[in-house]
């Protein structure tokens, strides 16, 4: 029997459309991980910018000190990693996978708050994901597969503490080589980042049957071949 250890705070207890592929689901946080095939991120309200080096931008929905779940995320993550249960994160737990990747958080994006969009990924599969963030993945120099992003980019401003980008950001915006991530590896932690919400998609929706492949194919390829 396999099963998916959820973090109790974003989704109560449901783990769909992941149930599709284990047998049980726990609340990690009532009955640990030592049991769990892997642990399951959900969305939620921004991460606490110190997790990734900076001071909150004005737009940050941050409390001013790390929250409980931050804390706790943030140690369960250590744990999986340590122990190699591979790690799915969904909005604001992919977000917290790159910071735990060694990556940084973009803290104010636009053209992301509201319906869907499409994406794209490097075999030119085009899918409509859900789209509900008002940060980004910055998954510079962070040792990362990028999986899927948006075929154009879709925000005015990548805003890091201030209202202006980082270094990087800038130059890769400038020469139009920046992709918006919205679904990325992390080989290092065995983790699935997905920005979108696969959650509230019909189950018989692309995006749901493209998510439980990756599942699939990057964190338990072995199991299922």
């Amino acid at each position: 029997m396999t099963t998916i250890a959820y973090s109790p705070w974003g989704n109560g207890r449901s783990v769909y459309p992941f149930d599709k592929l284990f047998d049980n689901a726990i609340d990690a946080r009532e009955h640990g991980l030592s049991t769990a095939d892997a642990f399951l991120l959900w969305g939620g309200t921004d991460i606490h910018p110190s997790f990734y080096g900076q001071t909150a931008h004005r737009f940050s929905g941050a409390p001013t000190l790390p929250s409980e779940r931050d804390l706790w995320e943030w140690k369960a993550m250590k744990y999986c990693k340590a122990k190699g249960i591979p790690i799915i994160g969904v909005c604001r737990g992919a977000q917290f996978m790159c910071a735990f990747a060694g990556g940084s958080l973009i803290q104010h994006v636009t053209g992301h708050v509201e319906g869907s969009h499409p994406v794209v990924t490097a075999s030119g599969e085009l899918f409509s994901v859900t789209s509900s963030h008002h940060q980004m993945l910055d998954v510079h120099e962070t040792n990362h597969e990028l999986i899927a992003w948006t075929p154009k980019r879709l925000s005015s401003v990548y805003y890091q503490e201030t209202n202006c980008s980082s270094a990087h950001m800038g130059k890769a915006v400038l020469n139009d080589e920046f992709k918006e991530p919205e679904i990325v590896f992390f080989p290092d932690i065995k983790g699935l980042a997905i920005q979108g919400h696969p959650e509230w998609a019909d189950e018989d929706s692309e995006f749901v049957t493209v998510t439980l492949n990756l599942v699939q194919e990057y964190l338990f390829a072995e199991e299922w071949n």
